[in-house]
């Protein structure tokens, strides 16, 4: 038989060199492959999809068939729109100048970051990212030909000192930062924190996109301050978000502040990208958002999200913290981060906790640069947003032996 067609020598320098398996998606194979509890999956669970409003919602959608054709609105659905920058503006998230023409809608917030990423990155250019950042905007960002750069953080986020440091020593396209309960680490960027990185952004003349999809799960009190909000009339700001968190992931729905400025530029990688967006789905969840009391929705998501947090909060306290493994208290958001000192690989370790104890977690080096990877050697993140209460003991319980098995 004839040897098949390879394609070694068609591939692309994108697909050979700047694309790698995503960490998080082998450790959440892993997980169900081994049938372990699985504290890896940054999405909330089934359990709270709002299904039967969700059937309402979506029953009228077909009354109006034009939307089934090329949407009209190169942006998306001018009603959901409407309705966005209503919210915002309203929840003290975006200045005066947002309007319906701002808000991109888009398919997730991964593609508002794919946007972005076409539209200010030359291949050999210098993106700064939180260290450690979001994996999968490392991955864009990397395919679109980046060089990134993790600034230094500390539980407060970026620190300011270290953001004018590399300000100082290279040319920076834009800075990319999750300020609020941030993926992996569950920091949030203080006020004051926030207003020093936006006057040194100011003072190098350097855009800054602030992607916050967890900006309503807050769970001790209101999150500081949008930098889109901060910034005001400056529009240095691009702002993405999603529905993800808020209604359900499988909506695909996320949206996207654009400044004035590029609203073109956007638009053509939007339209290159595909013609047009489903307005069916987003009339259906329009329909949803309109008849919902939103203020009610995010309390319930808080109270449910606060209670799983606390549950694995007390199960580390009492399971990881006596073995010197150290974590943190996120206010709000999905994740928590921990550090195990003893540990020098813990990509190796991730994979013996699936195999051998049946609980996932995702190593730390993941969201880190290929540079300083080796600074998330000992680190780990987890989610508690899919983890029931005795699901979490359960998990932790087991966590805890394959530390002190493995060690």
């Amino acid at each position: 038989m004839a040897e098949a067609f390879s394609f070694r020598y068609q591939l692309s320098a994108m697909a050979k060199e700047r694309l790698d398996p995503s960490e998080i998606g082998v450790m959440i194979k892993l997980c169900i492959e081994n049938q372990a509890i699985s504290l890896t999956a940054g999405e909330p669970s089934a359990d709270i999809y709002p299904i039967e409003e969700l059937k309402k919602a979506f029953t009228t959608i077909f009354e109006e068939p034009s939307l089934l054709a090329y949407s009209k609105e190169d942006f998306g659905l001018a009603e959901l729109r409407e309705w966005i920058t209503a919210r915002m503006k309203a929840d003290g998230m975006s200045p005066d100048w947002v309007g319906r023409k701002n808000i991109l809608l888009t398919n997730g917030a991964g593609e508002a970051i794919e946007l972005v990423a076409e539209t200010l990155i030359d291949p050999g250019c210098t993106v700064l990212v939180e260290a450690p950042t979001f994996t999968e905007t490392l991955l864009t960002f990397r395919k679109q030909g980046a060089n990134c750069v993790g600034v230094p953080s500390d539980d407060d986020g970026i620190i300011p000192e270290e953001f004018e440091r590399l300000l100082k020593s290279r040319a920076v396209r834009f800075l990319y930062t999750i300020p609020n309960f941030q993926n992996p680490s569950g920091r949030t960027s203080p006020l004051e924190r926030r207003r020093e990185i936006l006057a040194i952004a100011a003072k190098y003349d350097i855009p800054i996109f602030e992607d916050d999809p967890y900006h309503y799960l807050s769970y001790d009190g209101e999150p500081p301050a949008t930098y889109l909000s901060l910034a005001g009339d400056d529009r240095r700001v691009l702002h993405s978000n999603s529905f993800s968190k808020l209604v359900a992931p499988g909506m695909r729905c996320g949206w996207l502040v654009v400044p004035d400025a590029i609203i073109a530029h956007l638009n053509a990688f939007r339209i290159s990208a595909g013609l047009t967006r489903p307005a069916i789905l987003q009339l259906g969840l329009f329909n949803y958002l309109n008849a919902t009391d939103f203020g009610k929705r995010v309390k319930f998501l808080r109270d449910t999200y606060r209670t799983r947090r606390d549950a694995m909060v007390r199960s580390i306290e009492k399971r990881l913290k006596p073995l010197g493994i150290k974590s943190n208290y996120p206010k709000g958001g999905f994740f928590l981060w921990g550090e195990a000192p003893e540990i020098e690989d813990m990509t190796a370790f991730a994979r013996f906790a699936v195999e051998k104890k049946k609980v996932g977690v995702i190593p730390g080096s993941a969201f880190y640069t290929m540079d300083e990877a080796k600074n998330g050697r000992s680190a780990f993140r987890l989610s508690f947003a899919k983890v029931a209460p005795a699901d979490a003991e359960e998990g932790i319980k087991r966590l805890a032996e394959a530390f002190m098995e493995y060690r």
